[in-house]
């Protein structure tokens, strides 16, 4: 076990990145170090002030989690991509929570799934909620809805999102990567609510725009900055070094910095 830095002692560096130089010195085994290099080499890409407040997606870690001076203060389990449409690395910005979101549903989905039940099963195309618009096809707020009751106002060229699910089960998985490339998160509300302030006014406003029914935009008071990363070794809060598994195959051979734009659709796109 080692001490993780406090942020206000390393402002220019990430406290990630002492923390994994000093496990990297003592560490022998040649997996674990690989994971140690390339996740120092990860945080050494991205730009982010460790004092900020920020939510820090790990996607093999299946979490996410949110930082403020360097103090954690709160995880949340997530589902990503699975391997055939992984979830890319990038930073973002995000700017509000929107409730009762309408699904874009993107042209890759309407191939697979979509516009085949349209077409074919029109009663339970509209049960579920879908509609076409000239050519474009779209998922009414609802308990069947893709991104489920909440997702985050946070473009980015990607069109990776960080949203709710109607299906609850798959956080129970250990291993969760399932989606199309987007990130989904557990107890979606109270993960909003927290954004908001966390307090009974931020629960009221989430709990009044869920009743309402109606899509309804909540603004943070200032925007969070969103790292989505891929960290296979991770300092955790308590001076722990903890391994995850190499989902997406990045770390064979020694993988780049950062991963670019999709080459497919998520379910998100457009959205």
């Amino acid at each position: 076990m080692f001490a993780v830095p406090a942020a206000s002692q390393t402002p220019s560096v990430h406290p990630q990145v002492v923390a994994l130089t000093v496990a990297l010195d003592s560490e022998a085994d040649p997996a674990h170090r690989i994971a140690i290099h390339n996740s120092i080499a990860r945080w050494r890409a991205i730009e982010i002030d460790p004092n900020a407040r920020y939510l820090l997606v790990n996607i093999p870690a299946f979490e996410i989690s949110l930082w403020e001076g360097g103090e954690l203060q709160g995880h949340w389990r997530a589902i990503v991509g699975k391997a055939s449409t992984p979830t890319p690395e990038f930073t973002t910005m995000a700017t509000g929570a929107i409730v009762n979101p309408w699904w874009n549903v993107p042209a890759s989905i309407v191939r697979e799934s979509v516009g085949r039940l349209v077409a074919r099963s029109p009663r339970e195309a509209a049960r579920r909620g879908y509609v076409k618009i000239g050519t474009r096809y779209r998922q009414k707020p609802g308990p069947d809805n893709a991104l489920g009751q909440m997702k985050l106002d946070m473009p980015n060229p990607a069109s990776i999102g960080i949203h709710d699910t109607p299906s609850k089960s798959l956080f129970d998985k250990t291993v969760r990567s399932f989606s199309h490339g987007c990130i989904r998160v557990d107890d979606a509300l109270g993960f909003a609510a927290t954004l908001l302030g966390g307090d009974d006014e931020a629960k009221r406003l989430v709990d009044e725009a869920l009743t309402s029914g109606e899509t309804t935009r909540l603004a943070f008071d200032e925007p969070i900055p969103v790292v989505v990363g891929y960290f296979t070794a991770y300092a955790d809060s308590e001076g722990r070094l903890v391994y995850y598994p190499d989902v997406y195959d990045r770390d064979r051979p020694v993988a780049t910095a950062s991963v670019g734009l999709l080459p497919f659709e998520s379910e998100c796109a457009n959205g």
